[in-house]
């Protein structure tokens, strides 16, 4: 497989799932003109121009299980320290276009029933980026042992996705770097009077654009990414990054400031200590109010808890694995959020958009051959005037073999109803009160995030 850095390539012959991409890619057919001849012998002398950077797999799933029955020795190189030399923020820029207008068979595989884009599907394809700017970010360019990149968690994203088809682009680049792990910006933006007919590529490297949220963001993620060694498990120290103006010093201590900030959430989070002195008063006031319907019956406007549920189970094929032949991580968001979206709109009856997903922590890794059981339930929801509502979905894995169970990750979902009104859900025990205060505290955070979000964006457009 080619990739693209230099020289631009008729995509037609080398289309694949996967984002595979050295600096800049058009994915989907594109208009081939004289000026985009190919000329392999233009980036000889640059190594980096003739790799490949991609979270999918680059062997086939059965030389995964030959090398497991024929229990290959390990390299000698693997407990080797690995080189390292200062890497630029813009060393590990990436780019691709998805020009849904100018090319009808890229549009097919995004579009759903309403003729909108499948945001699960754009998010599959941002965890695959963060990827690929990981690994060129790791790139020494020299021999050395094996190494894993995995996605630890993924910021809150605010979706502000249009509702007619657009011309998009996704970027990213690292935008801060620890001991073994790497902050990586990437987002989601509209292209106006995108014209696939001229040329968007050159002989020289594109001109690196920082990633921040302009007023054709869409989407703004976060993700977290740690490097491993591939056979030992062990931490791998990462490139150090060299800062080369205030704007990129700017958001190397915004990403900083953002990692600390979880940290500090994740200290009040509602599993390691009890609910605040009001939260303990929402849930009693909650309790009153279940003993009143219970003697004066249902109310309308409100529904419990536990009759949002929905389930779905998957068998993992080995399709859907990453280079670790672990299934990949944007495969089990989209899941996640399929499953959410079909549980908002069972409780509306009626179409409902996206606003949010918060912050996912993927705690354990999803083997081919298990089973994904993915649980999904309405959280919180105020009921009128407000139209918003929150929604969970916990993926739990049973290694049919082993006879284990246990959750990878937990979502948190933000949706909206786009006409209806939206009942008042309410928890009957404390597992579900303390969902429910849990879905509450994110509402909030989430109209601060969003606030500070619509803002940097209009700093962006002065």
């Amino acid at each position: 497989m080619l990739s693209l850095s230099r020289f631009r390539l008729p995509l037609v012959a080398i289309q694949r799932r996967s984002l595979t991409t050295n600096t800049k890619r058009v994915r989907g057919p594109q208009p081939i003109a004289s000026h985009e001849v190919i000329n392999l012998e233009l980036d000889i002398k640059n190594p980096e121009a003739k790799k490949v950077y991609t979270v999918r797999p680059v062997t086939f799933w059965m030389d995964k299980v030959l090398e497991t029955e024929n229990k290959k020795s390990l390299t000698d190189n693997v407990f080797e320290d690995r080189p390292q030399i200062m890497k630029k923020m813009s060393d590990s820029y990436i780019e691709e276009l998805l020009p849904f207008k100018s090319s009808p068979d890229l549009l097919d595989k995004y579009v759903t029933a309403k003729g909108t884009i499948r945001i699960g599907k754009i998010l599959e394809d941002l965890d695959a980026l963060a990827g690929a700017i990981s690994y060129k970010h790791i790139d020494t360019f020299t021999p050395g042992p094996p190494v894993t990149i995995v996605t630890a968690s993924v910021d809150r994203m605010e979706i502000l996705m249009p509702s007619t088809v657009e011309d998009m682009k996704i970027s990213g680049h690292v935008a801060y770097v620890g001991s073994s792990s790497m902050e990586v910006f990437a987002k989601v933006e509209t292209i106006p009077r995108y014209d696939p007919s001229k040329p968007h590529f050159s002989e020289s490297n594109p001109e690196f654009s920082i990633t921040k949220p302009t007023p054709n963001t869409v989407i703004f993620a976060r993700f977290t990414m740690v490097a491993r060694n591939s056979i030992t498990g062990k931490a791998v120290k990462v490139n150090p990054m060299v800062l080369e103006n205030a704007e990129e010093k700017k958001l190397f201590m915004y990403a900083e400031d953002c990692k600390t900030r979880k940290r500090l959430a994740g200290e009040k989070d509602l599993s390691k200590i009890p609910p605040t002195a009001d939260e303990r008063l929402t849930i009693h006031d909650i309790y009153i109010k279940n003993l009143k319907d219970e003697e004066t019956g249902p109310n309308p406007n409100t529904v419990p808890m536990e009759s949002t549920c929905l389930q779905s189970v998957f068998l993992m094929q080995p399709q859907n694995r990453n280079i670790q032949n672990n299934v990949f991580g944007g495969y089990l968001m989209r899941r996640a959020y399929e499953l959410a979206h079909s549980t908002g709109s069972m409780l509306v009856k009626s179409q409902i958009s996206c606003l949010a997903l918060d912050e996912i922590v993927f705690k354990k890794p999803v083997s081919v051959g298990s089973l994904l059981n993915l649980s999904s339930k309405v959280i919180y929801s105020q009921g009128e005037p407000s139209k918003s509502f929150q929604v969970s979905v916990t993926a739990r894995v049973n290694n049919i073999e082993a006879g284990t169970s246990y959750v990878t990750n937990t979502f948190f979902f933000t949706f909206a109803s786009n006409d209806k009104a939206v009942p008042k859900v309410l928890p009957k025990t404390y597992a579900e009160s303390i969902l429910y205060l849990e879905g509450k505290r994110r509402r909030e955070y989430g109209l601060k995030a969003k606030k500070s979000l619509l803002a940097l964006m209009q700093g962006s457009s002065e």
